[in-house]
């Protein structure tokens, strides 16, 4: 495993993040920014202006997430799309979109099941497409 974790191609980590975050923003602020507020009770509140934590956090905890990708991804040896795609379908719906729903089943969380169904998409497309990233740049 420390063998694997020398191999990974960290500008691709940071590639890969960067087009994660990308998405996140275009995911939820253009396409479900509506939506994403009614889920979290929040949608008769006038916008604010977003806080550096909000944009550094999910970055750096999508990067995270890349790279532990990254290190699975070379030590089980993927090289190719196809497998590629598998773990990223298997991390996006495993990993992420379980840890989603478990957060939104909290009991502050007046639309559990709406914020699952809003956010589990794009942790799922943002996987496969870290995956695609990871091998593209390997």
């Amino acid at each position: 495993m420390i063998e694997a974790f020398s191999q990974v191609n960290w500008p691709a980590v940071i590639v890969a993040s960067i087009a994660h975050f990308a998405l996140g923003g275009v995911w939820f602020m253009a396409l479900f920014g509506k939506q994403y507020a009614l889920a979290l009770g929040i949608a008769d509140r006038a916008p604010q202006k977003p806080g550096l934590l909000f944009i550094v956090g999910p970055f750096v905890c999508s990067a995270l997430n890349i790279a532990t990708t990254a290190l699975l991804l070379r030590a089980l040896g993927i090289a190719n799309y196809g497998d590629a795609l598998l773990l990223g379908l298997v991390v996006g719906v495993g990993y992420l979109v379980a840890m989603t729903v478990n957060i939104a089943i909290n009991p502050l969380f007046p639309r559990p099941f709406q914020y699952a169904l809003i956010n589990a998409p794009m942790f799922v497309i943002g996987s496969l497409m870290s995956c695609v990233i990871l091998v593209a740049m390997s």
